[in-house]
């Protein structure tokens, strides 16, 4: 009896310093610092998306164009996040963010690439 006491006891304790320990590392990414430079938030950014963490990469690509609105990053995040919605198979919200990159900037070399995608997403919702 004391043994299955002891047992349960650790399996609480256990799950519950997991649940701790994955809240404070999404908290970590989800929250970033707004001291952070440029480099190091899109850095972090394109770290999530390698790991599909889509929704942390946006909000650290949203913190710096908030937060460093002249950076040469700001282009890169914008389409970034719109990359980020396309990866998750949120078409009609990347197409909108595909949409917005390529009014803000009309010049940039990456335009075809994000009008090709806008056709993707038309294709893939078709489907």
């Amino acid at each position: 009896m004391t043994t299955r006491r002891t047992s349960a006891a650790a399996a609480v304790t256990t799950s519950m310093l997991f649940s701790v320990f994955l809240g404070f590392s999404y908290a970590q990414v989800a929250t970033p610092n707004a001291k952070q430079s440029d480099k190091v938030l899109f850095g972090r950014a394109m770290t999530a998306m390698q790991k599909s963490e889509y929704v942390a990469a946006r909000t650290l690509l949203e913190t710096l164009i908030k937060n460093h609105p002249d950076s040469d990053y700001v282009p890169r995040a914008k389409l970034s996040i719109a990359d980020a919605w396309y990866a998750e198979g949120a078409f009609k919200q990347a197409e909108v963010e595909y949409r917005d990159f390529i009014a803000f900037f009309p010049n940039r070399r990456e335009v075809p690439l994000a009008q090709l995608k806008i056709d993707s997403s038309h294709k893939k919702t078709r489907i």
